[in-house]
């Protein structure tokens, strides 16, 4: 009984116990036989319906009734007119109509007939009041602006303002919908006469065919800039200038834009759908109960310079929103200015009636300014503006590509028609990838300075490459950590001497099977024990103009000073370092930092995002080859290897389901490996999720006991001895790639949650793949698939 205890206990906690791997033409997970206790079941069941997978899309049907009957918007032509809308464009696919005063937009999807609305829709319904004149200005608004006042600048003192709020507009009834008012047009009736356009005013100030220009004037703020709203390769974009904002007065500073907040919000639990967050792997708000929340975090994650720390990681300027699965959605993709943006989303709750999501284009930022050593000051902001445009695209998604799968692929595609992403999956003898990190040397403190502690020399490599080799790894991708004089954690950027002379052998030993071999470094971070960093000249400041550290504790409470690098001094190092790699041979660098990494700075000016991609970019393309930790997208044309994929999300107690937006978008084009599987918690439910997303396996190994470096900063790798995990390796490697092999250089086209722990996924090549997370066999047609295994369907 307490082995059936233990068994569910694991489960609870989310991990699940080690099993052996068993091969054949259907590959499953062999389990010990244990006599399954009587709630087993429903636990496993209650594990599959959680945020760690991704759920079924089956809606109740009365549900969808009264979704289809009351909640699916459509307008008639006289409606729109007399709401004051004009039409705009008009395609085969879409009617685009436009309101300026109060800069609302209703785009008709004309291949399935629905509506989208940058007004939230169905006000006053189920019974509720909602009358409040302040809300409804800034439901019924489509731009919004954040200002301060200059003589009160604090993060709290930020108002944000509609057009129709600075306008004081009233309206004619309290946007009740009820029997006897059924009038769907109340909520947006306003007084004649009530928009105060002595307060704000809107002029269309040119027009064409695909596009128009909207010049806003904010007398009120003594504040105007332009906005441009075109038609392009069938996408609604927003471009706002940055060149065009004007401020004239001495009263009111603009902090930030909003264009559109209430496109696409969902009415309490009445849309079937879900918001697309892209936060890890990939995030679904399913809107189907109350969760009275929010969700804010900046694209491309934590900024530094503004000592601005955020959970989410925001490596894709992308969100959406669909309103029913397979029928109609939209997404929106940031395609400038997604540095200088921030992702929000509220959900129904006390404060709102609606799940909405949209960005927040951020012209300016708050930040302290420290005019002692005790750290007093006071907040201030730049006077200029944040040196970037904004502009986002609208993708309205039809029939099956509605759905975060249609999302995902629609964005892929993008990225491939822009040069973003490129097709570099490894691949070799029509095997996936595996990459194996090696430890070769770490330091550990001693009597005087530090001493050398040696895990792996490069003989060790090639050997536990050859060994690997003759198992039937044959695609091997390998990295090598401590291999300069001056350690490994915390001591680069490394100097360029080596202290292994079988260096050259071991690379010119994998590059021969046009394997590839790297070198890890990181140009981004530095601390106090590098030995090529100047303080002074080197270590970066914020916008504080105090130095970017921070305290890091060790396993074995060894304390160091970590520091943020200038990014010209990040490139000043790479270019110095670039012949010595060029001259040793290697294919290239793995730079654990430099992808996900982005920081405004202070350097006797303010310097922002965007010059900090820059100068990262001008250091990858240094690189014929590049592995990227968790690379932001801008530095996808870089990377021919995308590393430590995010196996989850935030894991927010609002996410409803786990979902791979990452994979999806880079299957066929990429190679994508896991964090290493040495630490993985796990287990089986990796292997198969690894199956099921298309991700490729990745250790970190020594060859001597990991024991050896206990006193080493390195520590923190708690389990790399090669000789415990090399059966293992080799199993995993075999169950994942006989599954895999079957879909190199092939692309996601499909991905269905048949039923509660039951995915297919769906390949251009025709191959699909069917993974059951289940403890009980799934039937699909004349198919099983056994319990926690997989089956291929070839074409």
């Amino acid at each position: 009984m307490a082995k059936f205890m233990k068994y569910a206990l694991i489960i609870i906690l989310f991990v699940l116990a080690s099993f052996g791997v068993a091969y054949a033409n259907s590959q499953s997970l062999d389990l010990d036989p244990i006599e399954i206790p009587s709630n087993f079941s429903y636990i496993n069941q209650q594990l599959l319906e959680s945020s760690r997978y991704t759920q079924d899309d089956t809606v109740d049907p009365l549900r969808m009734l009264d979704y289809k009957t009351n909640y699916s918007l459509s307008y008639t032509e006289a409606e729109l007119d007399q709401l004051g809308f004009d039409k705009m464009f008009e395609t085969p696919e879409l009617r685009v109509y436009f309101e300026k005063d109060s800069f609302s937009m209703i785009v008709e999807n004309r291949i399935t007939g629905y509506f989208w609305s940058s007004r939230p829709e169905f006000q006053g319904m189920s019974g509720a009041r909602e009358d409040n004149v302040a809300n409804r200005n800034l439901m019924n608004s489509g731009l919004w602006v954040s200002t301060v006042r200059t003589q009160n600048i604090t993060s709290g003192s930020v108002q944000t303002q509609s057009l129709y709020t600075l306008a004081e507009v009233n309206y004619l009834n309290d946007a009740s919908i009820t029997p006897e008012n059924p009038d769907h047009l109340r909520p947006y009736m306003i007084e004649p006469g009530s928009y105060a356009t002595r307060r704000v005013e809107t002029t269309i100030t040119s027009q064409n065919a695909s596009s128009f220009t909207v010049f806003v004037n904010i007398k009120t703020l003594s504040i105007s800039f332009s906005i441009d709203i075109a038609l392009v390769d069938g996408a609604i974009e927003v471009h706002i200038p940055t060149d065009s904002i004007t401020e004239t007065g001495d009263v009111f500073r603009l902090t930030a834009i909003t264009v559109f907040p209430y496109f696409g919000a969902s009415r309490e639990d009445r849309m079937p759908g879900y918001l697309v967050i892209p936060d890890g792997l990939g995030a679904l708000v399913r809107t189907n109960q109350r969760y009275n929340t929010y969700f804010q975090a900046r694209f491309f994650g934590s900024d530094a310079g503004y000592q601005a720390m955020i959970l989410p990681e925001l490596s894709l300027p992308i969100f959406g929103n669909v309103h029913e699965p397979g029928s109609d959605g939209f997404y929106a993709r940031i395609l400038e200015g997604a540095e200088f943006s921030t992702l929000t989303a509220f959900f129904w709750g006390a404060s709102t009636r609606y799940h909405r999501i949209n960005s927040r284009f951020n012209v300016r930022q708050i930040y302290r300014n420290i005019i002692n050593k005790a750290g007093d000051g006071n907040d201030q902001i730049p006077q200029g503006f944040n040196p970037s445009d904004y502009r986002v695209a609208y993708q309205i998604l039809s029939d099956q590509d509605a759905s975060y799968v249609g999302i995902a692929k629609n964005y892929r595609d993008f990225l491939l028609s822009e040069g973003i992403l490129n097709s570099e999956e490894k691949v070799v003898n029509n095997q996936i990838p595996i990459h194996l990190s090696y430890i070769m040397s770490d330091q550990e403190p001693s009597f005087i300075g530090t001493t050398r502690v040696v895990m792996t020399t490069a003989n060790d490599v090639k050997q536990a490459y050859q060994e690997f080799k003759s198992q039937g790894l044959l695609n091997q991708q390998i990295a090598l950590m401590g291999w300069s004089r001056d350690g490994f954690i915390n001591r680069t950027p490394y100097r360029t001497n080596t202290w292994d002379r079988g260096l050259s052998s071991l690379i010119d030993a994998v590059v021969e099977d046009d394997n590839t071999i790297y070198l890890e470094n990181d140009y981004t971070m530095a601390s106090e024990n590098s030995r090529r960093v100047n303080y002074n000249r080197d270590v970066a400041r914020n916008l504080s103009r105090l130095k970017m550290s921070f305290r890091m504790r060790s396993l074995n409470t060894q304390v160091t000073e970590v520091y943020y690098l200038y990014p010209d001094s990040s490139f000043r190092f790479a270019q110095n370092d670039q012949s010595f790699f060029d001259d040793l041979g290697i294919s290239g660098l793995f730079l654990n930092n430099l992808g996900s990494t982005l920081f405004s700075y202070y350097d006797n000016q303010f310097f922002y995002r965007n010059q900090t991609i820059d100068y990262y970019q001008q250091i990858a393309a240094l690189n014929d080859h590049l592995l990227l930790s968790k690379p932001n997208v801008y530095m996808y044309p870089y990377m021919t290897g995308y590393m430590d994929l995010a196996i989850t999300n935030s894991q927010y107690d609002y996410y409803t389901d786990l979902v791979p937006l990452v994979p999806i978008i880079l299957k066929g084009n990429i190679s994508f490996y896991t964090p290493y599987l040495n630490f993985n918690a796990l287990s089986d439910d990796r292997l198969l999720a690894m199956v099921d997303f298309g991700a490729n396996p990745s250790y970190v190994l020594t060859e001597e006991i990991t024991f050896k470096m206990r006193y080493t900063p390195a520590s923190f790798f708690y389990t790399t001895y090669l000789k415990n995990y090399q059966d293992e390796i080799v199993a995993t490697y075999q169950f994942v790639n006989q599954a895999l092999r079957h879909v190199v250089h092939a692309s996601i086209e499909d991905r269905q949650v048949l039923s509660t722990g039951l995915v297919r996924v769906d390949y251009d090549n025709g191959v699909s793949i069917y993974v059951n997370y289940n403890y009980t066999s799934r039937n699909v047609g004349a198919l099983q698939i056994q319990p926690r295994s997989y089956e291929v369907v070839l074409p």
